[in-house]
This record gives C-alpha cells, structure tokens and sequence, in this order.
C-alpha cells in the first residue's frame, strides 16, 4: 500500500492531488524503480506490554505525515497474544522521513468485535488526505473499513447504515473466507480507485473499485492475477499504485513472499483498471522487498518496506531509470549459448553423478515459464511424470564453450542451497569452479542470474548442475545460458 507525498507537507497522488489518464501514443521508453541508497531501520520489534509475543512480527504498515508535520507509521503486528487472529496496529512517530529509529507510540487500534470486527483481524492500515480530513482504510479480517481523523493521529471509525464501519468485502459466502485485506487509495481524475486484495477459491488476485465520495463503492474489477507471480492465496498481496508522470504509466507493486527470499512483482499500464490479468504482459521487474510503500517528496521518492527479519520497518531513496536491459517477459537478452529445443544439442549434455532421469523435460507441474520448451530440472522424472521427485540425485555437466563476453545471463530457479543444490562455471577439466548460483529456495519461476566472467575470457567451460539434496525444494533448474554481446 503506497504513498505518495510531495514538498514538506503536501500530498501528492494518493493525497492531494489528482492525476489524469494519460492517452495511449507510442511505446515509451521502458522506466523501472530501483533502490538508489542505503536502506535505514524506522520501526523495530515493540514492546506491546501482556500482549508481547517472542513471535511477533510488524508486518503490512502505512506511512503518512500528520498534520502538525510528524511522520506515522501505523503497522499490522502480526502473533501477538491479542487474541483471535492475533493481530493489532501499534504506532511509531518520525520528526522527518529521513530519521531512523522512530518513537514507538504505543498501540493504536485494536479489532473491535461489537462493529462486527473479527476479534485479532486487524490488517494493512492505508491513510489519505482530502478536505483536510484524514481517511484510514484498514482490513478487519474479512472486509475493508474506514476511520477518520482531523489531526492524522487519532482516528475514529465511520459508521455506515447499520452503524458499523464496514464498507465492501469479497466475501460472498459465509463458507468461503476470502480475507479482503490490503487497501491502498488512489485518485485518477476525479473518481477514487480502492486497491486491495482477496483470495476467493484460494486464488489471490488484486481487486479495484471506484468511488466519488470514498464511502459508496463499486463492483470490484481484477486489476492484476496470476502470471509467473503465482495465483495462490499470497500471490498478490499488498498492492501500491503510483502515477509515473514522466512516462504518463501506472505502476503496481504486488508482493509475493515475505522475509529473507521477499519478492514484489511490479507492473506498469495507462489504464489503472487493466494491469493485464493473467499474464506477464505489464511486468516490469521483481524487487527483492516486501509489503513497500512509495513515498515523495518533491522530486525525490522513497519506498519503505519490512525488514527481511521481520522484525521491523525500513526506508531507502529510489529512483527511476531507464531499463536498457528490459525484454518483455518470456523473452531473453542475449545470444543462446545452447538450444535446448535441438536434440542433437541435448545429446551432448552428460549426467556424470546420481540417478537423475532424463537431463531435460518439457515439464508443466509448475509455474517454470522457461524461454525454450526444454529445460533441465533435477526434480523431473520420467518415472513420475507430472510430479516432483526431490529425492533424486545428481549431478550433469555441457559440452564445453568458449567465454566470448564479460557477462552472460543464466535462467535459474528452484532449491537455495548453496552447498547442495546450485548451478556453476567449471573450467573444461573440471577442476577449478568459477561461478555458483542458485535458486530463491521458494519458487520455480526461472530468473535471470547475471554472472561477470570478464575475468575468464577466452578460456573453455562447461555447465555444472549439481543436486545432493533430498529434502523439500531439493532441485535446481536451469532454463538456459545467455551471452550478452552489446
């Protein structure tokens, strides 16, 4: 859920001001956000008195300046011994942005059962500007609410008709929990959009529904769903929108894992309704951050995003670049050093260790999205076709090439063991390893590994792919080996 601010006290995009749709024209150069500082450390783990659990965890936050000047933080803290779902908001106070070690404040809000909040629910707090009052979108568990403030400190929950604070959910059976969560608001014009997720059937999707007076809402719409992010319930969690003036394009974050491996997807689009569904067509990039708020000031942005512990909140500059290196997904820069789809090609490759059966596959049991139809995953077998087997062992090495450029690019997944389940360089003997790689040890999707061998050009190398694990995500997959020659 993102924010966006501008000048020292002024509110840009999801505050003050309004952005218009930009009209369609010529493909623009490819803008992509990239961390360009230091990160520093603003919340920690606090001290939440009886309810402080060993396990807790701050999680989903938002990020908003008061009106006396102060920065907020409010945050979802997940574990506590609160009860119910366990989890509160607790507040945190910075004199400016750019200060670490905010004030802890104390708890903000807790779930309130008698409003038809679910006891412990409380999730992803988001709060706008407009009118000078202050708007807070949270999630109680199965729908988002709403509370007000004048002073963007203390806030007080809307009551609708039936006098509670509810304003749209998901839900629309009693037996299937969708945990309509994650709101974040943005203003395209003059109508307001409500980004927020849900996971119907178990399938998680990004959601969005217009609004004139921020109390009455739409029909919801599926704005972003599924691709090589994944479609499972934590696919498309906490969704931000900002506006890219420069590029007249709408860009959404939407995280898929959190902690030491997080992942957030980001898209673009000039229709802030249509993020492509479905496919890879909007994709951008991934950002190894979770749950990030983007934040302006003036000219300068910043994203906020949990620390990988866990354990905290963190903030650091970002900027926007042009992505020289961008291809459109399902695509890859670069010259392939082996076709994969040649089977004289595939002949070549030998397995010199283990009982990994065939070397290469065509499999689909999983969200692999390889460049070429074949690809090498040492979970593939032929004596369990369609299923993983991580119980098999092995190790296969390539024919050998010769290191023609500085950097080439090898698509990698699966298992991220550095010690037992890794992709590496080898010299022709096989006797001095040069690069290692390896997988984010919680997804299948390939990736692009950038991996400099300026320092080895000319000599010959093979293609060393190793598995001596057992154990689940006990894999490594290589989708190919590419030499960028620009």
């Amino acid at each position: 859920m993102a924010r966006t601010f501008a000048g020292t006290v002024a509110f840009v995009a999801s505050l003050v001001c309004s952005v218009s749709l930009a009209t369609e024209d010529a493909e623009s150069p490819m803008f992509a956000p990239e961390i360009s500082g230091p990160w520093w450390q603003v919340a920690g783990d606090p001290d939440l008195g009886e309810w402080t659990s060993p396990d807790q965890q701050p999680v989903d936050f938002g990020v908003w300046q008061a009106a006396d000047g102060t920065w907020q933080i409010w945050s979802c803290i997940r574990k506590t011994k609160c009860g119910g779902r366990t989890r509160l908001f607790y507040r945190w106070e910075g004199k400016q942005l750019t200060d670490a070690d905010w004030q802890p404040k104390g708890i903000a809000m807790v779930a309130d059962p008698a409003l038809g909040e679910t006891l412990g629910g409380l999730q992803a707090p988001h709060v706008i500007l407009h009118n000078d009052v202050y708007y807070m979108f949270y999630g109680d568990w199965r729908n988002i609410c709403l509370a007000t403030s004048t002073n963007g400190k203390e806030f007080t929950r809307y009551r609708n008709t039936e006098g509670r604070p509810q304003l749209f959910t998901e839900d629309t059976d009693p037996e299937d929990w969708t945990n309509t969560r994650d709101a974040m608001v943005l203003k395209v014009g003059d109508t307001w959009h409500c980004y927020y997720t849900a996971f119907p059937k178990r399938k998680g999707a990004v959601y969005c529904r217009t609004s004139k007076d921020l109390h009455t809402w739409s029909t919801s719409v599926i704005v972003s769903a599924a691709g090589s992010s994944g479609d499972n319930a934590y696919s498309s969690e906490c969704p931000d929108v900002v506006y890219h003036e420069p590029s007249g394009h709408y860009y959404l974050w939407r995280t898929q894992r959190y902690g030491p491996n997080a992942q957030t997807s980001v898209f673009r689009s000039r229709d802030p309704l249509d993020f492509a569904p479905g496919t890879d067509d909007c994709l951008v990039c991934r950002m190894p951050v979770a749950a990030p708020e983007i934040v302006r000031i003036g000219d300068q942005w910043y994203m906020a995003a949990l620390l990988p512990s866990l354990k905290g909140i963190q903030i650091a500059p970002m900027r926007w670049v042009i992505d020289d290196d961008w291809v459109r997904p399902g695509q890859m820069r670069g010259r392939a050093v082996f076709d994969f789809d040649d089977p004289i090609q595939r002949e070549k490759w030998q397995r010199i260790e283990g009982d990994i059966e065939p070397i290469f596959t065509t499999s689909t049991r999983s969200n692999f999205h390889p460049p070429q139809q074949h690809f090498i995953g040492t979970a593939e077998s032929s004596r369990l076709p369609g299923r993983p087997d991580d119980k098999q062992t092995g190790v296969s090495q390539s024919p050998p090439f010769t290191v023609e450029a500085d950097r080439y690019f090898l698509l990698i997944s699966g298992g991220g063991d550095r010690e037992k389940t890794y992709v590496a360089l080898v010299t022709e003997e096989g006797n001095e390893e040069l690069v290692r790689v390896t997988g984010s040890g919680s997804s299948n999707h390939f990736e692009p590994v950038a991996v400099d061998l300026s320092r080895h050009r000319g000599k010959t190398v093979r293609v060393r792919i190793v598995d001596n694990a057992t154990s689940g995500w006990g894999h490594i997959n290589l989708g190919g080996v590419y030499c960028d020659e620009r």
